[in-house]
């Protein structure tokens, strides 16, 4: 929970919103799962761009991925868009 505290300080200060979730059942059980949410497009473009140049991102992701037991394994990474119903 560390690296994801750390990660939710970044995503906050870039402009993000930080939801973690945890499989209960399906495919992957017990999978925890970040979900960055942000308002609309435009806030998802601009989020994108400040994460992107943001020098604490990129030591976050050197770290990680130079780890040589890491906490975690990425299983997916995908973008949904939610779809009124009514």
């Amino acid at each position: 929970m560390k690296d994801v505290n750390r990660f939710e300080r970044i995503v906050r200060r870039d402009g993000g919103k930080l939801r973690v979730w945890n499989t209960a059942a399906g495919g992957e059980p017990n999978t925890v799962g970040l979900v960055v949410e942000t308002a609309d497009w435009k806030a998802f473009g601009e989020f994108g761009a400040k994460l992107e140049a943001d020098p604490e991102w990129k030591a976050f992701l050197a770290e990680i991925n130079s780890a040589r037991d890491p906490n975690a394994d990425m299983v997916r990474t995908q973008i949904s868009v939610e779809v009124p119903v009514g």
